[in-house]
């Protein structure tokens, strides 16, 4: 595959609503031939959250602005602009905003591919 590098602004992506009230711009992602990682911008409005869920495959997040409560397993954690969180698979997580929140997600290709199709 030749895969060639670009650089685009977040709003030339289509924003996709999430269960809970969120959305999400998928920015890099197999579609772009991203072979290992795909890159996630999720918006979260206060008072909304993301989709409590688990799955096989791990997260990186960075918040980028805001503030919440982040449940990852049975643990609670206040995070805010410049937490960063690992969320191992098979893990029951979501983000609850208490102010308006922006963050970037890390996830494998693999979650890409089950939620968006090949």
């Amino acid at each position: 595959m030749n895969v060639k590098g670009f650089a685009k602004r977040f709003d030339e992506v289509d924003a996709m609503p999430l269960e809970g009230g969120g959305f999400i711009r998928w920015l890099i992602t197999h579609r772009d031939g991203a072979p290992t990682f795909s890159m996630r911008l999720i918006n979260v409005p206060k008072g909304k959250s993301t989709p409590a869920h688990s799955h096989d495959y791990e997260h990186e997040i960075f918040i980028i602005e805001g503030e919440g409560t982040a449940t990852i397993g049975n643990k609670n954690f206040k995070i805010s602009k410049d937490f960063f969180l690992f969320i191992p698979g098979e893990n029951y997580h979501t983000i609850k905003a208490e102010t308006d929140m922006k963050m970037i997600c890390i996830v494998p290709i693999k979650a890409a591919i089950d939620i968006l199709g090949k």
